[in-house]
């Protein structure tokens, strides 16, 4: 004569806390990594770069001669 009801295997509460720490220790850690290297390619790179295109063209003497033609210093 087969149960009608099946039994279920009793969960495994021993260290269960400190097994769901590490885990979601894990998914912090991937989900902070995979931010910071968006971060860098999505903001940083491409500033550094503009930076880096601006100044490589960027005369300060003729800026200064332009402001001072200008009249923005009171001094020169």
């Amino acid at each position: 004569m087969s149960s009608a009801v099946a039994r279920i295997a009793k969960p495994n509460l021993r260290n269960l806390h400190v097994q769901e720490v590490k885990r979601n220790l894990l998914i912090a850690t991937g989900i902070s990594t995979l931010a910071g290297v968006g971060w860098y390619f999505a903001i940083i790179k491409p500033r550094k770069d503009n930076y880096a295109r601006f100044y490589k063209t960027y005369d300060a003497q003729a800026d200064f001669e332009r402001m001072k033609a200008a009249g923005v210093f009171q001094s020169c």
